[in-house]
């Protein structure tokens, strides 16, 4: 709902029609515009509200971008949607198992109180590594899903579904990580209502800054709508962080004439992304958002996959 309200404030002001675009038939061939009819009129405007990406359409960046690697078959597709959902299971009870608490929908700290300060520090590391992985694949089995019912179901073709993710743990800088290798579902949002002000004010550090300020409003009132209170320190301070990080990067450039990256850059992209990521966790935790039953019906097998593990190591 956010993300539709931002979208219709900026259609208000577009200066040009959107337009929807046929593939092309070369890759270096320009896009042509879909010629209208009632039924298409209805099914774009469907997909507009909903597109988060842009792809076909004229106010994406790339509307036909071309991947590196080749997008899985179907089968393939289906294997990988199991898996997803699997391990997104599997780190969601891992958490619950580790520290009991956030099993409870009003919420639970992932630092255990029970503990010393050095093992309660180590248990919520552990805990926020696992909550990292968990997001990861909750968003790409929550796009995998609808991928592999389009792909088998209604026969879309594969280009219509490019991959969401470009292996975010590869990341050898900030910039790269949020940039690239993370999910761009919200970049056109963020760059049209953030990084362009906070440019124009500020230059490249206020356009960094400007786009993790709109994304740290967005998470706020993602964990805001789970029904337990606000969370505004940790949901939206991670996303500030991120951006302070990012200006770091700038800085360091200027100052040293050479890019952040190698595993150097690795390094420092993972630790300050954990760094800041545990305490963002044990927000989320103590908002109970760790306890959302979000796959139906109980089903858990994850859970079925990590229990099965602990009973053959405890043999």
């Amino acid at each position: 709902m956010f993300s539709t309200a931002l979208k219709a404030i900026e259609w208000t002001f577009t200066k040009n029609p959107l337009r929807r675009y046929d593939p092309p038939k070369r890759n270096q061939d320009p896009p042509i515009e879909r010629p209208l009819s009632a039924s298409s009129i209805i099914l774009d405007s469907i997909e507009l509200l909903y597109s988060q990406r842009g792809y076909g359409w004229s106010w994406a960046r790339n509307p036909f971008p071309r991947e590196s690697a080749p997008l899985p078959s179907k089968s393939l597709l289906l294997v990988k949607t199991l898996l997803k959902l699997t391990l997104f299971d599997a780190s969601q009870y891992i958490i619950q198992r580790l520290s009991p608490a956030t099993n409870n929908p009003k919420g639970g700290s992932i630092f255990d109180p029970n503990l010393t300060p050095m093992p309660r520090f180590a248990l919520a590391v552990f805990c926020g590594l696992w909550g990292g992985i968990w997001t990861y694949m909750m968003v790409d089995s929550l796009y995998h899903v609808p991928a592999t019912i389009a792909r088998i179901v209604f026969r879309q073709p594969a280009f219509m579904w490019p991959r969401l993710f470009h292996w975010p743990w590869m990341a050898t800088s900030i910039h790269e990580l949020w940039s690239y290798r993370w999910h761009q579902l919200y970049r056109h949002l963020f760059i049209v209502f953030g990084s362009r002000p906070g440019g124009a004010l500020f230059g490249k550090p206020g356009a960094f800054m400007g786009a993790f300020i709109i994304s740290a409003i967005l998470h706020h009132v993602g964990v805001w709508g789970i029904g337990n209170g606000t969370e505004p320190l940790t949901s939206g301070g991670f996303f500030l962080l991120m951006g302070t990080g990012a200006v770091t990067e700038i800085a360091f450039s200027k100052a040293t004439g050479s890019r952040v990256r190698g595993w150097m850059g690795w390094l420092w992209t993972m630790l300050w992304l954990h760094l800041c990521g545990t305490f963002m966790m044990d927000g989320w935790a103590r908002r109970g958002l760790f306890a959302s039953e979000i796959l139906p019906f109980g089903f858990r097998p994850g859970k079925v996959v990590v229990e099965a593990i602990i009973a053959l190591t405890g043999k």
